[in-house]
């Protein structure tokens, strides 16, 4: 039986410096995804607002305006989101549901985008892609509203508003995390 050999001279004397290089690098490497994800974790909670639009006037118009009654609710709308940080308004193809938006956007300087109220995975593709980590408003209708709450939530919040319903605002904090909240608001 042979007896086993020691590696000598040079190999013995560099293997720690090349276990401790390695080490440093193994670490440097955690540290820096650690680092990376943790920061991005706490980044990534989007607000999304999310409300009827105001009462429209009564027309034999398939698309009405706001009654005055909207309007006071549209400029009350401005009034309490006026001083927000907000990142997008999105909106339906309706003239009520821009002109709900429409004291708001005046006053923050932000573009309306226009959606049209049926393509609701469109819309949430687009917050989705384009503001995570924001604050996005969103004004739709009475059948549009639980559904994109409902979506944004997994399922988790049900909602519903009756025809005379227009004071609700639902304000939802989505993260890559955990389920997301909601708060309802009157106005």
């Amino acid at each position: 039986m042979k007896a086993p050999t020691v590696p000598t001279g040079r190999r013995l004397f560099l293997a720690p410096l090349w276990l401790a290089a390695a080490a440093v690098l193994i670490t440097s490497v955690v540290l820096f995804f650690v680092v990376r994800f943790s920061i991005s974790a706490l980044g990534e909670t989007t607000s999304v607002i999310v409300l009827r639009h105001a009462e429209k006037a009564l027309s034999v118009d398939e698309d009405p305006v706001l009654s005055e009654a909207g309007q006071q609710r549209a400029l009350r709308l401005a009034t309490m989101l006026g001083s927000q940080k907000i990142d997008a308004i999105y909106v339906s193809d309706t003239r009520r549901s821009q002109l709900t938006a429409a004291p708001l956007a005046a006053r923050l300087g932000v573009p309306v985008t226009i959606r049209s109220g049926k393509d609701i995975d469109g819309l949430l593709a687009d917050i989705g892609e384009r503001h995570v980590g924001g604050r996005v408003v969103v004004v739709g209708h009475s059948n549009t509203v639980p559904v994109i709450i409902d979506k944004l939530t997994r399922g988790s919040t049900a909602v519903s508003l009756a025809d005379e319903e227009y004071d609700a605002l639902f304000v939802l904090t989505v993260t890559r995390f955990g389920p997301p909240a909601v708060v309802t608001l009157r106005y």
